[in-house]
């Protein structure tokens, strides 16, 4: 089997030199690192990872604790962190919380004891916040995504809820829509909590009080029977403002099954620019689109400094929803 010296020797350059190639270090000239690159590729080395990482102390992986791996919602959030994790030469690895913090505890507790260099959190549930500041006082390099810790010093990356909602229901409100209810999203998530108050915000500037705000979770099902029940009361809006586009999808389901038109009836907004599961069913929904890739790219390339350079300055990153026009409220 060959060895690093074995790589030196055939390529012309120093021990040190494809040491520092094989870890993914700077200081190689593209020429040396190419020349390099193809001897390993002669020799199909493979480094011994294990004593690799006890001399260097570094697993060379990042551990990535998420809600749920089965939303269609994190995809892309899973995209970014994956596709730039391998770039920086990182192993990425994913755990669900299933939506239950003692869950979500054991995996940060799982990649917190040397199993990873690294952590990145996605903390939007109201009840991670015990979880959290406990990491925050733990010696580790972690990222949060989404959750909020303002008494600690951490790395927190975040997306303008609050702003976006506001964006939304500007969008109702322009199309000349005065009855606008809002179906709230999951409550329990701060996501919720923030769409719900920049609903609030925007009706109240405007000078016109809410239709209905009918608390839902972040499901088809859910948007489907609250918009079945408001009508069924008598308490048609003109505009609707939902949390998230699953709700979205499942009120508009209910709002053409009930012979009306979207959006000559009802105008309806979401937020998360998903895709319906059935497709076709109903007019394209005008939504918020949130950068969802880039947060997860920004965060690898984040922790992966953290880990090379611990003293570095915390960073606090505030995403601004893009609004996304479409045949539902155009």
């Amino acid at each position: 089997m060959a060895t690093i010296s074995d790589i030196a020797a055939r390529a012309g350059v120093s021990p040190a030199l494809v040491s520092r190639v094989l870890n993914g270090r700077t200081g190689v000239s593209p020429e040396n690192r190419e020349r390099i690159l193809a001897v390993i590729r002669e020799f199909n080395y493979r480094p011994n990872t294990l004593a690799r990482s006890l001399v260097l102390q570094r697993t060379q992986t990042i551990g990535v604790v998420l809600d749920t791996l089965c939303m269609p919602y994190f995809f892309d959030l899973i995209y970014g962190l994956q596709d730039t994790g391998e770039q920086l030469g990182y192993n990425v690895i994913f755990g669900s919380g299933r939506d239950n913090a003692r869950i979500k505890a054991n995996y940060i507790d799982y990649f917190g004891s040397g199993r990873a260099d690294g952590l990145i959190v996605y903390g939007s549930q109201l009840n991670d916040q015990n979880v959290l500041r406990d990491l925050a006082q733990r010696n580790t390099c972690f990222v949060l995504i989404e959750g909020r810790l303002p008494d600690a010093s951490v790395h927190n990356l975040l997306v303008d809820n609050f702003t976006g909602a506001r964006q939304a229901t500007d969008r109702l409100i322009a199309a000349d829509r005065r009855r606008i209810a809002h179906f709230t999203g999951d409550q329990r998530f701060r996501v919720g909590g923030d769409r719900l108050e920049g609903f609030l915000r925007a009706m109240e500037d405007a000078g016109l009080a809410p239709a209905a705000v009918v608390d839902t979770v972040f499901t088809e099902k859910s948007g489907y029977d609250a918009m079945a029940a408001l009508l069924a009361s008598g308490n048609v809006p003109d505009g609707l403002f939902c949390g998230s586009d699953r709700i979205a999808f499942g009120a508009m389901r209910a709002l053409v099954g009930h012979g009306l038109h979207i959006p000559g009836d009802v105008a309806v907004v979401g937020f998360d620019d998903d895709l319906p599961q059935g497709g076709g069913q109903f007019p394209g929904l005008t939504t918020l689109r949130q950068p969802l890739r880039q947060m997860g790219s920004d965060a690898v390339r984040l922790l992966v400094e953290t880990i090379e350079h611990p003293d570095r300055e915390k960073v606090v990153k505030v995403y601004t929803p893009e609004l996304v026009p479409r045949e539902s409220c155009p």
